[in-house]
């Protein structure tokens, strides 16, 4: 029986059919490898083209940076050729960082002190600035009053004999006025004229004022509130014309009202010049009240100005007016008004016991 021989008509097919198929993907390779190359070519002419040629700043610069990185490199070469340091010598240098350290730290902290003493110096030359300043303006205010001084001509007061009157005792229907001589100025105080007024208006606007009757003999007493009536003259006009502010005041612990007479104290009044004038305001109060023999004056002088007193007090003798006088510092004058009660806003504090024993003679040091 004959051998079938094995045909490789197909297996030659197939290694044709891969030869081509492996030819067309080198072909294709081939192909992009051209042109990737030709691109790349074409950027690389584009590349040069567009590269500007360096000045010769440029380049002076570029040699002078590549010097200095030759210099680095070669330190960095004597570093590393160089042995490492020991541990004695890595030990010494941490203890020289540390003294620096500590060293820095003093430092920082004397600057900050030093900054702090700098403020003090600025604070202190400013508050030194500012008395100089207060000094040459008090300096320059003593110059111009010595320079007044010199100026004003020393006023000559007549030699004046000071006797003591006979006293006696202020009639009962007397009117009482009062004159405050304060800075040589005389105040004349009317107590009589503001009374009356008041009197008027409290008598319109009594039904208004809340009150607590209590029954006696006689007739009833009535005890009113003062806020009510304080509120209701805060704008009534007293007709001074003295430049005296006049007011209603109580006290808290009192249990009458008061007229409060503030004098202007240095315009107000009649001064030490306008006393010898006839046209001066005391000089004519004077003549108005002369003709009235119930008229007393009480004058409440103030220590500095004793002389003015006397003028005055020679002016109101020689108009035939009583007068008293008495040394006293008031700047103001309240007129009592005794027939209207008020409750107390508040108990007066008891009075202090008395550190003495009653029926024994003051010690005299």
């Amino acid at each position: 029986m004959a051998r079938r021989r094995n045909s490789s008509s197909d297996e030659g097919v197939n290694l044709d059919s891969l030869m081509d198929a492996l030819t067309n993907v080198v072909a294709v390779l081939i192909l992009v490898l051209l042109l990737v190359q030709a691109d790349v070519a074409q950027k690389v002419v584009q590349f040069l083209e567009g590269l500007k040629p360096a000045t010769p700043e440029q380049i002076v610069e570029a040699k002078e940076t590549i010097e200095e990185l030759e210099k680095k490199q070669s330190r960095l070469d004597q570093l590393l050729s160089k042995e490492a340091p020991s541990q004695q010598q890595i030990e010494a240098e941490q203890r020289q960082l540390a003294l620096l350290e500590k060293n820095r730290k003093e430092r920082k902290d004397l600057l900050a002190d030093l900054a702090e003493l700098k403020k003090l110096a600025k604070k202190a030359e400013k508050e030194r600035d500012d008395e100089a300043a207060k000094t040459e303006k008090v300096t320059a205010e003593i110059a111009r009053l010595e320079a007044l001084l010199d100026e004003t001509p020393v006023l000559k007061v007549e030699p004046t004999i000071v006797g003591i009157p006979s006293s006696r005792l202020i009639p009962k229907n007397a009117e009482v006025y009062h004159a405050l001589v304060f800075n040589d100025r005389v105040h004349f105080i009317d107590p009589i004229t503001p009374l009356k007024l008041f009197e008027e208006e409290f008598k319109k606007a009594k039904r208004n004022f809340p009150n607590q009757r209590i029954k006696q003999r006689g007739s009833d007493r009535y005890i009113y509130e003062a806020p009510p009536i304080l509120k209701h003259f805060e704008s009534f006009d007293f007709e001074n014309s003295r430049k005296q502010a006049l007011k209603l005041i109580a006290y808290p612990t009192g249990t009458r009202m008061h007229i409060q007479v503030n004098p202007d104290l240095k315009e107000g009044g009649t001064s030490l010049e306008e006393l010898q004038k006839a046209e001066g305001t005391f000089p004519q109060i004077l003549r108005k009240l002369r003709g009235d023999s119930s008229t007393v004056i009480l004058f409440h002088v103030h220590p500095n100005s004793f002389n003015t007193y006397l003028q005055a007090r020679r002016l109101t003798d020689k108009v035939g007016i009583a007068a008293g006088w008495e040394v006293k510092p008031w700047q103001s004058y309240a007129i009592r008004i005794d027939d209207v009660e008020i409750k107390r806003q508040q108990e007066p504090p008891p009075p202090k016991p008395s550190e003495r024993p009653p029926n024994l003679p003051p010690k005299i040091d």
